[in-house]
């Protein structure tokens, strides 16, 4: 049996999708989502951890850009005079094709690139042994259980880890049961895929996306653990620079246009918050400021100092009473027709991949959703999530 006699220190995190914008910003800004990269690996180095593990969705992109292959080879680089290593699978989104990277791996980091389960012993900075065991997608969607195939804790090792990129429900993202993960006996899950932070059991974690890139993605978290041999300490560390965050702002005591401009400004702390903004309760000064929002006027000051996502008028008691006499109409956008689309453009092999990649029509329907979800919404009664 291995003698465990220190605390080993590793930071999880997953679903960085580097190469993915902001959603829904109309105006400029001077935060850069990537950049939550450097803020893991510098979290590494001032805590001085053995191992940095990334749980899939490095990229956003299954064929990411030649500058930003090169940027996260350059981040995982700076572990390398401490003695950090970083262990690396990949998921839906970037599924692996050696064909597509411009890049080689440094020697301190540990890539899964088989769709089939493997383990990797790697000897720490401490003289103790990691086992981890996983794998990486190569097709944007998986229907099997890859969980059966983790072997039992490795008893020879000082340490045993689970890296995983996928679902506990669902059938197209390595369907996965909790059941199967504990009974695997590690000493710890690694999930990914997930964008919101869920510890499902006490050593197993999906830490959520990092760094948020639109309104729903509220929780962006990495782990920062320690294995004992007791148990683990778990601590979720918040590194984004910016937070989108959804408003409800009461203009009952607004008498005036003046006041109610005032008032909306001071509930604006911080200019690393993306906000959308609910107005409530404004009925003294209900025509002027339907008015404003209307016309983008009042939406287009509230961004002089700024970033607003998106501004809306709740309806006010009155309407909601003659809104129950009306049948909503169903705003959801249609289907998108892909084959129509690739009709009208070159008819070229690589576009052909491209419309027919799972992947890709899954992101389009994905974001024609946001889109309507952001533009067409209908009453303001409904859940924003």
């Amino acid at each position: 049996m291995p003698n465990r006699k220190s605390i080993m220190k590793f930071i999880h995190t997953a679903d960085l999708h580097l190469d993915r914008e902001f959603e829904g910003l109309v105006q400029e800004t001077p935060f850069q989502p990537y950049r939550i990269l450097e803020k893991i690996i510098d979290l590494a180095i001032s805590e001085a951890v053995e191992v940095v593990l990334f749980a899939g969705d490095n990229f956003h992109q299954s064929q990411p850009s030649i500058k930003i292959q090169n940027y996260f080879i350059e981040q995982l680089t700076r572990l390398q005079p401490y003695g950090i290593q970083a262990v690396i699978i990949f998921g839906n989104h970037d599924y692996y094709r050696e064909s597509v990277y411009w890049i080689d791996f440094p020697e301190h980091v540990t890539v899964f690139k088989s769709e089939t389960v493997t383990t990797q012993k790697l000897t720490l900075k401490t003289g103790e042994r990691l086992a981890v065991s996983g794998f990486s997608y190569q097709h944007p969607h998986l229907s099997v259980n890859k969980v059966e195939d983790y072997p039992e804790k490795d008893g020879s090792c000082d340490y045993h880890i689970g890296l995983f990129h996928g679902e506990f429900s669902g059938q197209s993202f390595a369907p996965a049961t909790l059941t199967d993960m504990l009974a695997k006996d590690y000493h710890y899950w690694a999930l990914g895929h997930i964008h919101l932070a869920n510890q499902v059991a006490d050593n197993v974690i999906y830490p959520g996306t990092p760094q948020g890139r639109n309104k729903k993605e509220t929780t962006n978290l990495v782990v920062l653990g320690e294995m004992t041999p007791t148990g683990n300490l778990i601590y979720f560390r918040d590194l984004a620079e910016v937070h989108f965050e959804t408003l409800s702002i009461d203009l009952s005591a607004c008498q005036t246009l003046v006041q109610a401009l005032t008032f909306i400004k001071s509930n604006l702390v911080d200019t690393a918050t993306f906000y959308s903004l609910n107005l409530e309760n404004y009925e003294t000064i209900a025509d002027h400021l339907q008015e404003a929002v209307d016309n983008d006027e009042l939406l287009e000051e509230l961004r002089q100092s700024h970033v607003i996502v998106k501004l809306k008028l709740m309806p006010l008691s009155s309407e909601t009473d003659e809104l129950t006499k009306i049948v909503v109409p169903d705003l959801r956008l249609p289907a998108l027709d892909l084959e129509q689309v690739y009709s009208l453009l070159p008819h070229k092999q690589e576009i052909r991949a491209v419309f027919e990649d799972a992947d890709f029509q899954d992101e389009v329907q994905e974001n024609l959703a946001l889109f309507a979800s952001q533009h067409f919404e209908f009453g303001g009664t409904l859940d924003e999530n």
